[in-house]
């Protein structure tokens, strides 16, 4: 601040002696101390103000950056979404095509199957209705992807403890020692 040798400060309390007096010279020195105190404080308070007002417009500026990658992020996830949405769309009209064609050629199969079989068996020729009411005797073969979806999978395998030894033998605790007898 002020570059106040010893001897100009003795010099400055010598002047003020004379000018104010022993009895003022003690009331004004407070006077100044606490207005000394006061403005340090003050100057520490805006010092702290101003460092923190920087860091405040450093993060602010941090969460600009992020939040601007994050509506990036946000835009590429949004197109990605549609994208799947269109393919989602594309295959499921593929697999009801599918499915209506497959249903077709299956009903196709039927009626063919079974008018075959009734003008082979009968001599006669019968109305599709008819035809699916006759049992599906000796037609394995006509299957639907539904009917082989409700069946049920294959029994689980079960171990044989009677033919395999390894299964059947006890196990001993660890903490007992295996003792073999001759």
């Amino acid at each position: 601040m002020l570059n106040l040798g010893f001897f100009e400060l003795t010099l400055f309390g010598i002047i003020a002696l004379i000018v104010l007096g022993p009895e003022k010279l003690l009331t004004t020195a407070r006077t100044l101390g606490k207005w000394y105190a006061n403005i340090r404080q003050m100057s520490a308070r805006l010092k702290s103000e101003f460092v923190s007002e920087l860091q405040l417009l450093e993060v602010t500026d941090e969460l600009k950056g992020e939040l601007a990658k994050m509506r990036e992020a946000e835009a590429k996830m949004k197109a990605h979404m549609t994208e799947l949405e269109r393919r989602i769309q594309q295959n499921k009209s593929m697999l009801i095509s599918n499915e209506n064609q497959a249903a077709t050629d299956e009903q196709e199969t039927i009626a063919h199957a079974t008018n075959n079989d009734l003008d082979n068996h009968h001599g006669q020729h019968i109305t599709l209705e008819a035809a699916l009411n006759i049992p599906m005797t000796d037609r394995w073969f006509l299957l639907s992807n539904h009917d082989k979806k409700r069946r049920l999978p294959n029994a689980p395998f079960l171990p044989n403890h009677q033919a395999d030894p390894l299964l059947s033998t006890p196990l001993t605790p660890l903490n007992q020692p295996i003792i073999k007898t001759p």
